[in-house]
Formats: structure tokens, C-alpha cells, sequence
């Protein structure tokens, strides 16, 4: 009988996801406006570290979360009438002094109501316990409910020691997105570099 090889099924199955996303020249995604302005740069420049991490642990930990979570909410939305989206994406075109930018966004799932409001529901998984909601989520989700014209977004965070929810009704303007794309960043937070797989060679690389 021919042998199953799960772990190998697995991370196939992940390796071909990142593969699907890989990102298209003259575009921006969302999460490059809420990380280091280098990270972008720098995955186009070694894919190969990139790649090493696609069978990280915690990472396949957060997408099964992710997954399982997406699908639950679903089941369950769906029998209250709701129309459940799962990743759908958005772009928007922008005018910038070096020419045309296509920003892009993909947001975990959008619920609308069967009174026709849309909320969106994004889902971040974390190792432990920590002062939430972080900066970087809410800012993520202020761009998405300008994008996706959002009545408000649910960020949901799922650990260890708790699940817990909060909600961000504030919008970026495109005013906002502009400065971002403008005013690169590197590193935007100290903590980033700590888990970055271009802190071994990147010169702004933070050490607090």
C-alpha cells in the first residue's frame, strides 16, 4: 500500500499558498504599509529567505487558526442570514510623482447583514498574552474599512491564554495611504527586526 506522508502533504500545501500570492510589479499591499518599508524590497531581493520560513511552527499554528476559525464563522453566520466573504481582495489605483501604484487588500472575511451593513473580521493569532489591540492590526484594519467601505472591522485575537475582540470603526483616508507610500519607514517598529528573516543582513536593523 502506498505510504501517506502528512507533515510532507502539509507543507507542500503551504509552499504552493505562498507561491499563489506572490507579489506583481507596481503593486502595494496593505501589509507593506504596516511593516518596515524594506520588508517589500528586500522579498523581491531573497525570495530563498522568504521561502525557509514557510514551515515555521507558530506560523503553520497561526494559519490552521486562521483557517479553522474562518470556517467556523462561516457555518455559523451563514445560518443567521448573513452573506459571508472569505479573503476577498480590493485595489485601488493611486497617482504618485513616480507614476501609478495599484494598492491591494485582502481582508480575512466581510460579513453583511441581511440589513445590507458590512463588517469586517480579522483574525490574528498570538504565542501568548500581550497588551492588545496592537498598532499595527488596528492601522491594517482602518485601511481595509476605507478600501472595502467597512461600517467597522472585528479584530479578533485568538492565544493561549485568551479570545477576545475589539472593534475599530475609524477609516484611513487616501490622503493617509499616500504619506505611507511617500514617507518610507525602516523598521517601523523596533520589534519587527526581531522577527525578521532580512535582519541578517539588513543596515537598519534594530538591536533595542
Amino acid at each position: 500500500m502506498e505510504g501517506v506522508d502528512v507533515v510532507y502533504e502539509l507543507y507542500n500545501f503551504l509552499r504552493e499558498e505562498r507561491e499563489k500570492h506572490q507579489k506583481e510589479p507596481g503593486t502595494v499591499w496593505v501589509t507593506d504599509l504596516v511593516s518596515c518599508s524594506l520588508k517589500s524590497k528586500y522579498t523581491s531581493l531573497y525570495p530563498d529567505l522568504v521561502a525557509s520560513d514557510v514551515f515555521n511552527p507558530p506560523t503553520i499554528v497561526g494559519a490552521l487558526i486562521h483557517r479553522g476559525l474562518e470556517e467556523l464563522l462561516k457555518n455559523i453566520f451563514e445560518t443567521k442570514q448573513y452573506k459571508v466573504e472569505i479573503e476577498p481582495e480590493t485595489s485601488m489605483e493611486l497617482e504618485l510623482p513616480s507614476g501609478k501604484v495599484v494598492l491591494k487588500g485582502r481582508a480575512d472575511m466581510i460579513l453583511t447583514s441581511p440589513q445590507g451593513a458590512k463588517i469586517g473580521v480579522e483574525i490574528k493569532s498570538m504565542r501568548g498574552d500581550m497588551p492588545t489591540p496592537l498598532e499595527h492590526h488596528v492601522d491594517q484594519v482602518k485601511f481595509y474599512n476605507y478600501m472595502f467601505g467597512l461600517e467597522k472591522t472585528l479584530l479578533v485575537y485568538v492565544s493561549p491564554d485568551r479570545v477576545t475582540q475589539y472593534e475599530v470603526c475609524e477609516k484611513a483616508s487616501q490622503e493617509e495611504i499616500v504619506k505611507r507610500l511617500l514617507e518610507p519607514v525602516s523598521p517601523r517598529y523596533p520589534w519587527e527586526c526581531k522577527y525578521c528573516p532580512f535582519s541578517v543582513l539588513c543596515p537598519n536593523k534594530s538591536i533595542k
